[in-house]
């Protein structure tokens, strides 16, 4: 039974005493902890199980702490999934994001591919893993069909948990995600406060994301797949293809919507000092209602499209180029920013090169269909009550345009402002060059391949995140 404080403690396991307070501060978060107690107290009362608890209160979860946790496990009485056996017992995971990790990555060591959904707890053979989210991040861990997030305090970087049964595709099948009613969970606000420190003051506050950074960071990871998914050979005319695009779409429009919100406080507020202002309910309760929607459609949909790329494997295991920036320089080199928030980070500088690979293909051919990428940039701009005219070129400029203004209003920091010291981008190359090896050297069943055209992307946003 993994449970955790909300997901907004720092990414690694610094002993920066500013950092410790975050994780205490946290750690005792009321509202937390009476969401752990009371799924507890229901596990033992209503339930009659007799649960073994395993905390976890760092930011991800790592190596030794899943080898604990399994042991725990194991001496609880739950059995390991072993040549024709299906194992047997139940793993709960209550709280945020690292709390979903740990007990994914639990269940997915004891029970494989025979993890199996059941609509209770009699009739169905096999080992159980449920999930309880307490924060929009632990919502998304847990809806995400992906491997865990591991920190390697080696390395200092978050490497996915890939036990032998992930093979050649994602193997985890009916997880059972449970969602209290929206007042028990922990929800930030709306825009955070401290998009009003200076920059100097950012480099030493951790902080918790907003809603509008989560808005930001689904967007930047739909948005890559969508790029994605116009460099695969997929026609366009597939049945499935367009239902894809479809869900992708109003998936893109709800995450706007919510930024577009974070724009309209922003400007409400902007004689106020944001630290004491309280959030208009209207604006706080329609941005928990779209993203409490979102995010598991977010989830599904990215499964989906990475089934028609054609590389499930690449894009559910390593992830878009926003997540692997993330994995590869956060808790080197952004040590006391938040996964979220980085992601967030990187919705500018995608934009700015989506709209220059846009205009590159423009000058190479005349007349064209729509791009997924544009597709999802005429959603996003509609929703924004922007009507460009409808030329593929001037849909990418606008939404760079567009990402660029509503990042600054939504309180969507700079990506330089939460690095630790001077940024320095030969060395974030050469993080990025040593997390794809070690991504390599993996024997999960799954060949990594980045082509050159990929690269110069990576490296370009990267470029265009640290300069806005």
């Amino acid at each position: 039974l993994p449970n955790q404080s909300p997901d907004e403690s720092p990414s690694s396991t610094s002993s920066d005493r500013n950092i410790q307070q975050s994780i205490h501060r946290h750690f005792n978060d009321p509202k937390i902890h009476a969401f752990v107690q009371r799924n507890t107290q229901t596990l033992v009362n209503e339930f009659n199980l007799r649960s073994v608890p395993c905390t976890i209160s760092s930011a991800f979860p790592t190596s030794s702490g899943v080898r604990d946790a399994i042991s725990l496990a194991k001496r609880a009485g739950l059995k390991e999934a072993i040549g024709g056996s299906t194992g047997e017992g139940v793993v709960i995971g209550i709280g945020s994001g690292p709390a979903m990790d740990l007990a994914k990555a639990v269940a997915d060591t004891l029970f494989g591919s025979n993890i199996i959904r059941s609509d209770g707890f009699d009739g169905d053979d096999g080992g159980k893993l449920i999930l309880a989210p307490s924060t929009l991040g632990g919502l998304w861990a847990a809806s995400a069909n992906s491997p865990s997030l591991l920190l390697d305090t080696t390395e200092e970087m978050l490497l996915p948990h890939l036990p032998p049964s992930w093979g050649h595709s994602a193997s985890r099948k009916g997880t059972v995600v449970t969602l209290d009613p929206a007042r028990y969970l922990a929800f930030s606000p709306l825009i955070s406060a401290i998009q009003t420190q200076s920059t100097k003051d950012l480099r030493s506050i951790s902080s918790s994301p907003s809603m509008a950074h989560v808005a930001g960071a689904l967007l930047s990871v739909l948005l890559d797949t969508a790029r994605l998914l116009d460099t695969s050979n997929n026609s366009k005319e597939q049945p499935a293809y367009k239902s894809v695009i479809s869900e992708m779409k109003e998936v893109a429009s709800l995450c706007a919507s919510v930024l577009n919100l974070a724009a309209e406080l922003s400007n409400d507020n902007s004689r106020c000092n944001r630290e004491t202002a309280e959030d208009p309910p209207s604006n706080q309760d329609l941005a928990q209602q779209r993203l409490l929607e979102v995010i598991p459609r977010h989830s599904l949909v990215i499964e989906q499209a990475s089934y028609l790329i054609g590389e499930s494997c690449t894009v559910l295991i390593h992830g878009t180029l926003p997540q692997t920036l993330a994995n590869a320089l956060l808790p080197s080199h952004f040590p006391k920013c938040h996964l979220i928030t980085y992601l967030a980070c990187t919705l500018p500088g995608l934009c700015n090169v989506l709209a220059v690979s846009s205009h590159r293909k423009n000058c190479e051919k005349e007349l064209r269909s729509l791009t997924a990428v544009e597709e999802l940039a005429s959603s996003i701009l509609n929703d924004s009550n922007i009507h460009p005219k409808n030329t593929e070129d001037n849909l990418s400029w606008q939404l760079s345009s567009w990402a660029s203004k509503i990042s600054t209003k939504a309180g969507i920091p700079t990506l330089a402002s939460l690095a630790f010291g001077a940024p320095d981008l030969k060395s974030l190359v050469g993080a990025l060059d040593s997390y794809e090896s070690l991504m390599a050297s993996f024997h999960g069943g799954c060949v990594f391949r980045r082509g050159a055209n990929e690269r110069w992307i990576l490296e370009d946003i990267l470029q265009k995140s640290l300069d806005r």
